[in-house]
């Protein structure tokens, strides 16, 4: 057991995903997967049916949109290449970024979240290719104490309209053609602002700025500025760590806890990441009456 970085986080060595482990060590490592929130199990070697597997321990696998990046053959696997989920599409500028994605929580338009996600990776690039990762439990630590007291109780509005625009704009992403995934088809939901994590018990700064559209206790001008405040506070440099993937991470995160960017990739470069949902359970928040 190793630190990423000061910022947070484990990497593990010698302990093999694609075999089901002990319950005495499944234990250990969801004990692991609590502390850290995020961990990075080096050096596997794993199918596709092997990642969903290797998701039981944490929670069990579950489906997570969009379709277009599905796996036809293995439910819930879902194929993040710079190719396209068959291989079949080849960028148009070999410099420009592909799948480069702001800051954000899965299924952050859902009552219950998943709990989080594996990412296995099978082709990394020579450039680029990073995803990054902020601990909110620790930005909320880092807030002033004034801060705190001003903000608890509060409820955060997240809206799939809102990060749709931006997604759209995304040329590694076609939402348009994903009929689950289209402008209109999720209602907007309320979170706390402060969450309690629900197996933890620990507080959690829970600011998404690709999801977040406003406190829904200060509607107006100062809702929308204290917002972008907690927005610049999530987003300094010091709580980011971009992660750089080797051939057989598998990357293991909590989706309640840590939000998450991918930096893109130059188009001449081949990426491809496996990934699987790690399923939930409570609901965390609800849909924003009308």
């Amino acid at each position: 057991l190793s630190k990423l970085s000061e910022l947070g986080g484990v990497a593990i060595a010698g302990v093999d995903l694609s075999q089901r482990l002990p319950v005495e060590q499944e234990r250990e490592l969801c004990a692991i997967f609590d502390k850290h929130g995020l961990v990075v199990f080096r050096g596997q070697q794993l199918t596709k049916q092997q990642l969903r597997d290797a998701a039981m321990p944490f929670g069990g696998p579950m489906i997570d949109p969009p379709a277009t990046v599905r796996d036809p053959d293995v439910p819930g696997i879902v194929v993040i290449s710079t190719r396209g989920t068959t291989g079949d599409v080849v960028p148009e500028d070999p410099d420009a970024l592909v799948g480069d994605l702001d800051w954000h929580s899965d299924q952050g338009y859902v009552p219950a979240p998943n709990r989080g996600k594996i990412l296995y990776a099978v082709q990394v690039p020579e450039e680029g290719g990073m995803t990054g990762f902020i601990d909110n439990q620790r930005t909320w630590r880092a807030l002033p104490e004034e801060t705190k007291r001003r903000i608890e109780g509060l409820h955060v509005i997240q809206s799939w309209d809102r990060a749709e625009y931006y997604l759209a704009r995304n040329r590694g992403y076609r939402i348009g053609g994903d009929q689950e995934m289209v402008k209109g088809k999720f209602p907007d939901m309320v979170f706390p602002l402060v969450l309690s994590h629900p197996f933890t018990g620990e507080k959690i700064l829970n600011v998404v700025p690709l999801w977040d559209a406003g406190i829904l206790e200060m509607p107006g001008a100062e809702g929308d500025a204290l917002l972008a405040e907690l927005v610049a506070h999530v987003l300094k440099p010091e709580f980011q760590y971009w992660h750089p993937y080797r051939v057989g991470d598998a990357v293991v995160w909590d989706n309640w806890r840590f939000i998450h960017a991918s930096s893109g990739t130059p188009g001449r470069y081949v990426r491809t990441l496996w990934g699987i949902a790690i399923r939930g359970g409570p609901e965390i928040g609800r849909v924003l009456p009308k």
